[in-house]
């Protein structure tokens, strides 16, 4: 069984190929034996605390209760020490990285900014102490050397403020299930799901960039607490818990933010995208669904969200693409900022009030962010742009990097845009309409503001091919028109004050079109647009 095994500080990130099996079992060597310490249902997951020195681990798939396959056994050695502080009930609790060269562990607690005091000694790696606010932490592991205490480590300063739910939202899901969704401050490996009551979770991923859960076959009024933690090589420790909580009841006022959602033929997926908007944490938000003439039960699932949630719109056309689709959307859009979704995809809780603060505060046109991409081995993170956090930014910068190496994503869907910006500028109904539209309403920008954090998931799981891979099975003289197209749609359509930039970016892409292509005709359109 093939596997991939990187090492992060004290953390393990594994990833390893899908072999068919109903779950999988990491081992880890502790002392001088190996226990389990995760058992995972995906092909991906993270150790952490892993302890100083040398580590051995090795991965088992099980099917019907038999090991199929095993990966060898993989050895590593760390020298970080890490660390992890938690509230408790009335106690804070504190874990650190075990060492093998220890005597005992030190608690050091922060009597000013610069400043920690040692407080309290255990022979193991964890401790428990009475909760105080705003208190800072550092755990040293020591060996005793001539009857003194000799550090051999440092966690970081460690808070209980580290690691928070900042919020949990419950609302009613289509087909009488609820839909669990949270924002949480941390670094956690996965999340428990517990219903009130049960010492049992209900809902468990390996995941720690995991956001949310869709359960099934729950009263509306059930109550529900979401409980993160790490794996670590002696098993699962909890490090967070929310409060227990109900169904969210939410007033929408009138619209700031739209949001639209092109929806075609999505019956199997398209709930959990509406829930994910339904949980944003901005309240004045439309939610603006446009149906391209499904022939499936997409509308029946539409029809059922704009019966319970009153910021919900749905709109009806005839088949006509997504840029169309889009456009009808845009035309119908009350917000004064507009941002855009796929059908199959979901966003974080809190993008679109993050958005929506860095550009008003910033004053500018465009707020954007990078996105996750989802995929069998996890999330990885694109349109990660090298731009200072959190403020106006001139849009020429950005053209200078457009489709430049590193540079090519051309999405959508990770921006807020000026609603009055895109009325007055929308897709052109194209093949290629993110290529087309997205350098020619940039052009119409003078300003843009970037943060640092990923909100979009762009799910290549659910739906693992993309119409840009039914465009590149195309004949390549019919690839080359719709290309071409492209190009000098935000060429012609740009603004015309920044016609050379159009020019110079369209040349790039081309560049880039033609470097995996056998068509002459690519650099016939370079000369021309060089001219």
């Amino acid at each position: 069984m093939k596997f991939e095994a990187k090492i992060n500080g004290t953390k393990l990130n594994l990833a390893w190929e899908n072999v068919g099996a109903d779950f999988y079992r990491i081992y880890a060597r502790v002392e001088e034996s190996f226990c389990e310490c995760a058992t995972v249902f995906d092909t991906f997951t993270t150790i952490s605390m892993l302890p100083v020195g040398d580590n051995e681990f090795f991965i088992t798939a099980i099917k019907d209760g038999v090991i199929i396959s095993q990966t060898p056994s993989f050895y590593f050695t760390t020298d970080t020490i890490d660390g992890v502080c938690f509230k408790n009930g009335e106690n804070v609790s504190l874990l650190c990285s075990s060492h093998p060269e220890t005597d005992g562990y030190r608690l050091y607690q922060a009597v000013n900014s610069n400043n920690f005091n040692g407080t309290k000694n255990s022979a193991q790696n964890g401790m428990t102490v009475d909760f105080e606010s705003g208190s800072k932490y550092k755990l040293k592991p020591y060996k005793i050397v001539n009857e003194q205490r000799e550090v051999l480590g440092s966690t970081d300063v460690l808070t209980c403020e580290d690691n928070r739910f900042e919020r949990v939202t419950i609302y009613e899901s289509f087909g009488g299930n609820v839909f669990v969704s949270w924002i949480y401050n941390g670094c956690a490996d996965g999340f428990f799901v517990y219903q009130e009551g049960s010492d049992y979770p209900v809902f468990e991923t390996n995941d720690g960039l995991c956001h949310c859960a869709c359960l099934k076959n729950y009263k509306t009024d059930t109550k529900f607490s979401v409980k993160a933690f790490l794996n670590t090589p002696n098993g699962k420790v909890k490090i967070c818990n929310s409060e227990y909580t109900g169904l969210s009841a939410r007033n929408y006022g009138k619209p700031v933010i739209s949001i639209i959602i092109p929806a075609y033929n999505a019956q199997n997926y398209i709930a959990r995208s509406i829930d994910s908007a339904l949980a944003s944490n901005f309240d004045d938000l439309e939610i603006v669904i446009v149906n391209d003439g499904s022939s499936d039960g997409t509308q029946n699932i539409i029809d059922w969200y704009c019966s319970k949630y009153p910021n919900i719109v749905s709109l009806q056309k005839e088949n006509g693409g997504v840029a169309d689709t889009r456009n009808v959307g845009i035309a119908a859009a009350r917000g004064e900022y507009i941002a855009f979704m796929d059908n199959d995809d979901m966003i974080r809780p809190n993008m679109l009030s993050s958005l929506y603060v860095s550009i008003t505060k910033n004053s500018c046109d465009i707020a954007i962010a990078p996105l996750y991409r989802l995929v069998d081995k996890g999330y990885t993170v694109h349109c990660n742009l090298p731009f200072e956090q959190d403020k106006a930014i001139n849009i020429d910068d950005y053209f200078k990097i457009l489709y430049t190496p590193g540079y090519y994503n051309c999405a959508i869907w990770n921006k807020l845009y000026k609603a009055e910006m895109v009325k007055a500028h929308p897709l052109g109904i194209l093949k290629y309409e993110d290529v087309s539209w997205t350098p020619c309403i940039l052009s119409y920008a003078k300003k843009f503001c970037f943060l640092k954090t990923p909100f979009y998931e762009w799910d290549r799981k659910t739906r693992p091919e993309t119409f840009g891979d039914v465009l590149a099975k195309m004949p390549e003289d019919e690839l080359l028109e719709h290309r071409r197209q492209a190009m000098m749609f935000f060429v012609e359509n740009g603004n015309p004050e920044k016609l050379e930039t159009l020019k110079t970016i369209a040349i790039r892409r081309l560049m880039r079109y033609s470097k995996n292509a056998n068509h002459n005709g690519y650099q016939k359109l370079i000369d021309g647009l060089s001219q």
